[in-house]
């Protein structure tokens, strides 16, 4: 059996995308035993959570500090959830399988509030009360910080423990002591000193969200950890800048972040540098709030092209404004989708919210970036906008058929490029449009399909639910009374993964929100500067005074340049000499592509995948061996063009959750100086756990590659079970024996070996076996072969003619 030491080893060939649930990523280290142990938590699944940057920053400064046992945990998807929750299974961490509530600190990162229901229910997936004061003395102190933080109050009654802000500098210090000697109280007590935490128990006393002073080069990840399966930002990560000035008055980021921190591109270009080098992406990204406002833009785009050239990778150009996209033409081009956020659909509107770009600006951006060579626009636009008229929301449709005429100009169909997506206005806590008043959930559906009417099938049109964006209005300001107590019915009435749509139980929310009708009804009036708001004893450095400035001259239609541009507007969250940014020169080191030159020889590679790595598929696997071979630096052969692949032939797709002795690559090579001896050695340095080289060859180039013509793959099976005897084998051989699948079958020792085409799904080796055993049996492949005359099979292990082997053939 494969994972055998998991606690859900039962269930994981049952459950979708079982890989998400075994860890052993490459770059994953030994944990720190006799260290106290903190498990890092994303309430939602592993494809989402393993993402989150700012939880990779967290665990690296943790893991630095030398002071930690870090864990990671995500919510187990809907399918493994429900079977944790009957077979009252523990949800356990991915480093060691231990039991979450087992920690002495659990701390979960959270982005949204869309979240929260998740945050609650892991809570009781670990067996521990709902609430903080509910919990005694031996339950791991549980944290909460992130993004969606803005307004804690309807987490408060369940957390122990916030940190608002930015954890680099606070990090060590305050896990040190949460996860220290004494009392629960006491050490929430100390923790309770450090700047950016607030402890419910201990009252609203006054706290500032927290920022750190610039992007120190020792809080990057470097080794950043690269999953055995696809997740949604499947790439090497840098942040490159945080922070931004630009002040759109709906935007909390631009209010939380300030004030802008950039990376001097010479400090980026060797970030991104050493982190390809140690991960293997093949695509990387870089994090900033807005790619084209970089200040050393030019220097930037030098470096990163030179690295796309000497790494093989596609480096993404991130979101962008459209009044500073001219800045990209000194780069090498575009590859990918660029993200494009106009917000609303007309200059007017645009205006209030603090956005004055044109129609005219934004059609020449999209101009450029096709000239540039992007393969696709997505757009992003808001309705429901505080003084939004009908003629501002036709407006977004107009705009996007304008974009979709220049789509075609440059020969690319709207349909397939173009992306627009709509968003409800959600009013948030400490921005100029905190006070301002949400629309009901049906003239939010009403704008949603004046567009809609619009842009019909021309462009791809997708939109957020009204009736999410209502939840998460009344999260965003809500309390920690009222707002909690119904998040806490809403819990226990069974809602989670609010921000998944087939997932997200209105009928639920419905109810509580009729029987909270107040709370809907102050979501919607909205309040006014200087009512006393729930959030106020918290302080992000923007003063109110300024707050309330930025909300007048909404209403008044007026624009607050960018402070980096025109001098300080005296916002308070710096001393007003933030937007002095000095270029770096960089100091490129050369660059020595891998050539795109004919193939010289070709080294087949026989690799064993055991244990968990069985779990992951064929398609994963692809993907995996592309980040070995980058990661090894082997004189590979590339494709051509302006993204390169390795040169590589894989064998036939080995069914998941079947081990194997002797999977293939032939893996295409421009130099011969190197030894079949020396390539085994270097690639088994580079793979992660699971897989092994356990044979190399060093073959002509015109070798015929491992996936093509007829072939058939050799499996063993057998059992522990208590029904698996030597007669059971001999009923099995005799049933794969009749079947016209299997082309030759024995049994010896207890175990059956048969060999199967590989050219038809109804071949494979478990779904044969489906049809007469109910009980779990061990399959491993043991070798492919492939047929050069009508009664004899090749190992692909034989490279000689002389080396021919009939199956079996005693």
């Amino acid at each position: 059996m494969i994972c055998t030491d998991h606690p859900y080893e039962r269930f994981l060939q049952k459950v979708q995308r079982p890989q998400q649930y075994t860890g052993g990523e490459w770059n994953l280290s030994a944990g720190l035993s006799g260290k106290p142990r903190v498990t890092l938590v994303y309430p939602d699944i592993y494809e989402l959570g393993m993402s989150n940057f700012g939880l990779v920053i967290l665990r690296h400064i943790l893991l630095s500090s030398g002071q930690f046992d870090v864990r990671r945990a995500f919510c187990p998807s809907p399918d493994l959830d429900e079977i944790i929750g009957s077979e009252s299974l523990d949800w356990v961490d991915l480093e060691g399988y231990d039991p979450v509530r087992q920690s002495r600190v659990v701390g979960f990162g959270i982005s949204s509030e869309v979240l929260y229901t998740n945050v609650l229910h892991l809570i009781t997936r670990m067996g521990l009360p709902l609430r903080s004061a509910d919990r005694d003395g031996g339950a791991p102190i549980i944290i909460f910080g992130g993004g969606g933080l803005g307004n804690p109050l309807p987490l408060a009654p369940f957390a122990d423990i916030f940190f608002l802000g930015e954890v680099e500098e606070k990090g060590v210090d305050l896990f040190r002591i949460l996860a220290g000697d004494g009392s629960r109280s006491e050490r929430l007590a100390e923790a309770s000193e450090i700047p950016g935490v607030y402890v419910p128990a201990l009252g609203k006393k006054p706290v500032e969200i927290q920022r750190i002073e610039s992007l120190r080069m020792e809080n990057a990840p470097l080794a950043q950890l690269v999953p055995n399966s696809r997740v949604s930002q499947d790439r090497a990560v840098i942040e490159i800048a945080r922070g931004c000035s630009r002040g759109c008055r709906f935007c909390q980021a631009s209010q939380l972040y300030r004030p802008v921190r950039e990376r001097p591109p010479d400090e980026a270009v060797d970030l991104l540098d050493r982190v390809l080098t140690s991960t293997g992406w093949e695509k990387a990204g870089l994090l900033t709030l807005s790619f084209s406002d970089y200040s050393n833009l030019p220097e930037l785009l030098r470096g990163i092209d030179a690295l796309s050239e000497k790494h093989h990778v596609s480096i993404g150009r991130p979101s962008m404004r459209p009044d500073t996209i001219s800045r990209l033409e000194d780069g090498r081009g575009i590859t990918g989708r660029v993200t494009i956020a106009p917000e609303a659909g007309t200059e007017s509107l645009r205006q209030k919210i603090n956005k004055p770009i044109s129609d005219e600006v934004i059609l020449k951006a999209v101009d450029t970036l096709f000239r540039l060579g992007a393969k696709g626009i997505k757009l992003y636009f808001m309705v429901g906008l505080p003084e939004e008229t009908d003629e501002d929301v036709t407006g977004i449709g107009k705009l996007v058929l304008k974009i979709a005429d220049i789509t075609r100009k440059h020969g690319r169909n709207p349909r397939k490029s173009i992306t627009a997506a709509i968003s409800p206005f959600v009013p948030k806590a400490h921005t100029p449009l905190q006070w301002s008043p949400q629309m009901d959930e049906d003239e939010l559906w009403r704008r949603i399909r004046m567009v809609r009417r619009i842009c019909g099938k021309k462009v791809s049109l997708s939109w957020n639910s009204p009736r999410m964006a209502v939840l998460e209005g009344l999260l965003s300001l809500g309390d920690d009374e009222d707002t909690a107590d119904m998040l806490e019915k809403a819990v226990l009435q069974g809602a989670k993964f609010d921000a998944w749509t087939d997932r997200f139980r209105w009928d639920i929310w419905k109810d509580l929100i009729e029987t909270n009708a107040h709370l809907r009804a102050r979501l919607q009036s909205g309040t006014q500067p200087g009512d006393d708001l729930p959030w106020n004893f918290i302080s992000t450095g923007v003063s109110e005074r300024f707050l309330e400035a930025e909300s007048k001259r909404y209403s008044e239609s007026r624009d607050t340049p960018d402070c980096r541009e025109e001098g300080c507007r005296g916002c308070g969250a710096c001393s007003g000499t933030a937007g002095d940014s000095k270029a770096s020169p960089l100091h490129l080191t050369s660059v020595h592509p891998g050539s795109t030159a004919e193939c010289t020889a070709v080294l087949r590679v026989r690799y064993s995948k055991t244990d968990c790595a069985a779990l992951t598929s064929h398609l994963d696997m692809v993907r995996m061996w592309g980040r070995v071979l980058r990661r090894s630096d082997l004189p590979v052969s590339w494709s051509d063009g302006y993204v390169t692949r390795p040169r590589v032939h894989f064998g036939p797709p080995l069914p998941l959750g079947i081990e194997s002795i002797a999977e293939y690559i032939d893996i295409d090579l421009n130099l011969n100086a190197i030894t079949a001896s020396g390539a085994e050695e270097l690639l088994n340095r580079f793979l992660p756990a699971g897989l092994a080289v356990e044979e190399t060859w060093i073959l002509a180039p015109d070798t015929h590659p491992p996936d093509g013509g007829s072939m058939a793959a050799g499996y063993i099976v057998s059992s522990d079970c208590e029904k698996w005897t030597l007669e059971e084998a001999v009923r099995i051989a005799e049933f794969l024996g009749r079947s016209e699948y299997v082309l030759s079958v024995n049994e010896k020792d207890g175990c059956v070996a048969f060999m199967t085409l590989t050219d038809s799904r109804k071949s494979r080796p478990d779904l044969l076996l489906s049809e007469i055993l109910d009980y779990p049996v061990n399959i491993k492949r043991t070798d492919i072969y492939t047929c050069y005359d009508s009664s004899c099979w090749r190992s692909f292990r034989s490279h000689s003619g002389d080396m021919e082997k009939k199956f079996f053939e005693s």
